[in-house]
C-alpha cells in the first residue's frame, strides 16, 4: 500500500506544471525610436533554465535586444514597430515547467506620401491620394494654396482650370505619438493644345526602343571585334581529302603493276649500250667527206608492251667492219709529207707559181 502511494505521488510531481510564472513588462506607452521595453519572467518555484520566444520564434540577442545573465530578463532599446507582438517565457526546473505570455504594442507614425500626377490638363479632374502609415490612425488635412480643402484620404476636384494650379499639402497628426507629418505636391494645370510631356506609355516605348538599339550596337561591336581578331587567320580551311582503305589499296596495286611493267620492258638506252666500245670509237674517228655514200641504218624492232622479251640478247653487227669496207673504196689523196726544217731555198715553198685562167 505504501509503495502504491509513493508511486502516485511521484507521478503527480512529474506531471504537475510549474505555477506562478508571469511576465512583467513596461506600463507606459511604447513609441518607436523613443521608448525602451524591459520584460522580466518571474516564477514561484525554483527553475533551472529560461527560454524566450516571439510569435512562436526563438528570440535571439542583437544590437537592440539584450538578455540578463540568468536569461530571465530581456531589454529592447529602442523599440521598433517590428517589435510589436506576443512574447512568451518558459521556466523549467527539470521536473516541471511553466510558461507565461505578454503582448507588446509599439506606436509609430505618421508617415505621409501623396500619390498622383503633377500635371493636369485644363477641364479635366484632379485625383490625389494621401497614403499614411500610422498607429494609431492619424487625422488628415488637405491644404491647397494655404487653405484647408478637406480631411479625407482621397482628394477629388472636377473640371479644373488654371486657378487650381499650386501647392497641395497633405498633413497627418498622431494623437498618441504626438507627431505631425506632412508632404507637398506642386500641381500645374496646362492647356489642352499644349504639349504636357510624354505619358507613361510613350516613355515606356522610348525606353524599350533605346534598350533594343543599345543591344543591337553591343552585338555589332562584339562581332566586329571577333572579325578583326580573326583577320590573321585564313577565311576558310579546305578539309584534307580523306583516303579510305579501298583507295589506298587500289593505289598501291597500281604502283606494283607499274613497277612490274618497268622491269619487263627494255628501254632504248639499254639496247644502245650493247654496242661494243671499239665500234663506237672507230665511228667517231671516221673521216667525213661530202661524196660519202649513204649507209642505211638497220632498223631495230621496237618491243611492244604486250610482247614477251627474249631472254637471249640480239647480235649487233660490227659497225667498225662496215666502216672499214666503205673507207677502202674511197681512198683519200695522199699529201706530201711536211719537212721538219724549212729552208728559204726550198722551191716547194718559195718558188710556187700561181696560174690564172
Amino acid at each position: 500500500m505504501d509503495w502504491v502511494l509513493l508511486t502516485t505521488l511521484t507521478i503527480a510531481l512529474l506531471t504537475d506544471p510549474m505555477c506562478g510564472v508571469v511576465i512583467l513588462g513596461p506600463e507606459d506607452v511604447l513609441i518607436e525610436d523613443i521608448s525602451s521595453a524591459n520584460l522580466s519572467c518571474v516564477g514561484n518555484d525554483p527553475f533551472i533554465t529560461a527560454e524566450w520566444t516571439k510569435d512562436d520564434q526563438v528570440l535571439s540577442p542583437s544590437n537592440r535586444v539584450q538578455f540578463s545573465a540568468d536569461n530571465t530578463s530581456v531589454l529592447i532599446r529602442p523599440v521598433k514597430r517590428s517589435d510589436s507582438g506576443q512574447y512568451s517565457c518558459t521556466l523549467s526546473s527539470g521536473v516541471s515547467s511553466g510558461m507565461a505570455n505578454y503582448s507588446m504594442t509599439v506606436y509609430y507614425g505618421p508617415d505621409v506620401q501623396i500619390v498622383g500626377g503633377k500635371k493636369v490638363e485644363d477641364g479635366s479632374d484632379i485625383v490625389l491620394f494621401c497614403s499614411i502609415d500610422s498607429l494609431p490612425a492619424a487625422t488628415i488635412s488637405w491644404i491647397v494654396n494655404g487653405e484647408i480643402f478637406g480631411h479625407s484620404l482621397l482628394l477629388i476636384s472636377e473640371k479644373i482650370n488654371k486657378t487650381h494650379s499650386g501647392t497641395y499639402t497633405c498633413s497627418a497628426f498622431n494623437n498618441v505619438t504626438g507627431v505631425t507629418s506632412s508632404t507637398e505636391l506642386f500641381l500645374t494645370v496646362t492647356d489642352k493644345d499644349c504639349d504636357s510631356g510624354l505619358g507613361p506609355g510613350e516613355a515606356a516605348g522610348i525606353t524599350v526602343a533605346v534598350i533594343a538599339v543599345l543591344g543591337i550596337l553591343a552585338v555589332g561591336v562584339y562581332f566586329l571585334v571577333m572579325y578583326v581578331k580573326n583577320t590573321s587567320e585564313p577565311v576558310c580551311n579546305l578539309p584534307k581529302p580523306k583516303e579510305n582503305k579501298q583507295s589506298r589499296k587500289a593505289l598501291s596495286n597500281s604502283r606494283v603493276e607499274e613497277d612490274n611493267e618497268l622491269k619487263t620492258t627494255p628501254f632504248k638506252h639499254q639496247q644502245r649500250t650493247s654496242v661494243t666500245p671499239g665500234a663506237q670509237y672507230n665511228r667517231q674517228e671516221e673521216p667525213v667527206y661530202e661524196n660519202k655514200p649513204h649507209v642505211p641504218r638497220h632498223a631495230k624492232p621496237r618491243q611492244l608492251p604486250h610482247q614477251k622479251v627474249n631472254a637471249s640478247p640480239q647480235k649487233v653487227p660490227n659497225q667498225a667492219s662496215s666502216h672499214k669496207k666503205h673507207s677502202s673504196e674511197l681512198v683519200p689523196p695522199t699529201l706530201p709529207l711536211r719537212k721538219k726544217r724549212v729552208s728559204h731555198t726550198d722551191p716547194d715553198i718559195y718558188c710556187t707559181t700561181l696560174e690564172f685562167t
